[in-house]
């Protein structure tokens, strides 16, 4: 029988001169191509409990995460002041202090890729006033995405967000969204590699011989029962558990496969692991101790300028532009992370770019204290306030009003001044003379 052209399984489906109503294609996920075939190159999910087992990771995590999770937060107006138009980023939540919520928050962005927090008050104006982290594992978004159909996405309902199985209001969630894929599923073989390797160089520390076999001496011959054979392997690492050597008989021989130490711990393996994961994380090799240079010295402001621009940048950016959108913060502000902190040189440094800084009127005296969390100079204060006293006098004086220290002191202090002491008396100019009058 001659196979069917496809015309005539066309008409016998009777298809025949119709096209169908829906055309609609189906992306099939490549872990799901992997399933049905039996094989494929893309490594499932890590949990992030076995990650952290791994010290490069929990290393990578505590240099990412604890890092940013130190730096605060600030909200800024148009003319770049710190503002306060929301208590929500002065304590986020109130039974957890902020760095514990900012590294959660980081944590979820590299590990997962996103990140909850739900708004547990608002202010009177209906911004988020505090907020607790939730965990991701907690949270979950209803609405199934649908094969493209007619080149539109379709969605099985609307979507809406769950926590711990209970509907919550869009208004009560805030999602920050990382720009880097999740560290967890995209670099899992590399963590999974580097855990294996851990494991089993921990295999070999417990036991002594690394690798070895039993066999009968010359002469013998032993009954090969499989049931004897594991009972005696069994007493054979009972007796081993306790002492170095155990006693196996006349009639067996240890035997032993050497290996260097070397070799035993596995080592060039283990680095190049733990480089992957340097990779795969964005951080120097160098800060999870694997030597890739020849380098002897680097400027440590330059190393941390290289880790903000290459790595922490992006984590920042994902939460400042998040808490800088209008459901977190009025409009005309914006978040901003501080680094001041995190740049911070040594001393002579500070101090040799301060002196800059006033020449160059970028820094004040009180910025400066500021700055080196000092607290502000109140000799100087009166000092200025003094000087600001004159120069009000001497701005009335040449429109013909004279006014007291009293009245100065006065005037300063509405302008924020705050000084309680009084000032000295200035000295009070002599009244101008008559203008002559003209003459008819």
């Amino acid at each position: 029988m001659s196979p069917l052209r496809m015309e005539e399984f066309d008409q016998l489906l009777g298809l025949n001169g119709h096209k169908p109503d829906v055309q609609f294609e189906v992306t099939v996920p490549p872990e799901m191509t992997e399933g049905m075939t039996f094989g494929g190159s893309i490594a499932p999910r890590i949990s992030r409990a076995e990650a952290l087992q791994v010290p490069a990771v929990l290393r990578a995590r505590n240099l990412i995460c604890g890092t940013l999770a130190r730096l605060p937060i600030h909200i800024r107006d148009k003319a770049r002041n710190v503002a306060i138009p929301t208590p929500l980023l002065e304590q986020i939540d109130p039974d957890v202090p902020n760095v514990v919520t900012y590294a959660q928050t980081y944590e979820d962005l590299l590990f997962e890729g996103i990140s909850w927090w739900r708004v547990t008050d608002f202010t009177g104006t209906g911004y988020p006033a505090s907020a607790r982290h939730i965990g991701v594992e907690r949270v979950h978004v209803s609405g199934v995405d649908l094969p493209m159909l007619n080149g539109h996405a379709t969605s099985a309902g609307p979507l809406r967000v769950f926590i711990d199985g209970q509907p919550v209001a869009d208004e009560e969630v805030i999602r920050f969204d990382s720009p880097n894929p999740a560290l967890l599923r995209h670099a899992s073989r590399a963590i999974r590699t580097c855990l294996n390797l851990d494991t089993t160089a921990s295999m070999y520390a417990t036991e002594p011989l690394p690798l070895g076999y039993l066999s009968p001496r010359d002469g013998q011959d032993l009954r090969e029962d499989q049931d004897a054979v594991q009972e005696m392997l069994d007493n054979w690492e009972v007796a081993r558990r306790s002492r170095v050597w155990a006693y196996v008989g006349a009639a067996l021989e240890a035997k032993t496969l050497q290996f260097n130490a070397e070799q035993i711990q596995l080592a060039d393996q283990r680095q190049h692991a733990v480089l992957e994961i340097a990779r795969a994380a964005g951080v120097d090799p160098e800060d999870l101790g694997v030597s890739t240079t020849s380098r002897t010295y680097q400027n440590a402001e330059q190393r941390r300028l290289d880790l903000l621009d290459f790595t922490l940048a992006h984590y920042m950016a994902a939460v400042e532009q998040r808490l800088s959108m209008r459901d977190v913060i009025p409009p005309g502000f914006r978040a901003k992370v501080n680094l001041d902190g995190f740049l911070r040189g040594d001393t002579k440094t500070r101090m040799e770019t301060y002196e800059i800084g006033r020449r160059v009127n970028a820094y004040t005296d009180d910025e400066i204290r500021e700055l080196e969390d000092r607290p502000r100079n109140t000799a100087s204060d009166a000092a200025s306030v003094t000087e600001m006293a004159l120069i009000l006098q001497k701005i009335y004086l040449a429109v013909g009003v004279v006014i007291s220290a009293q009245e100065a002191r006065t005037i300063v202090n509405r302008a924020g001044a705050n000084l309680s002491a009084v000032l000295p008396p200035l000295p009070k100019a002599a009244a101008p003379s008559p203008a002559p009058m003209e003459e008819v």
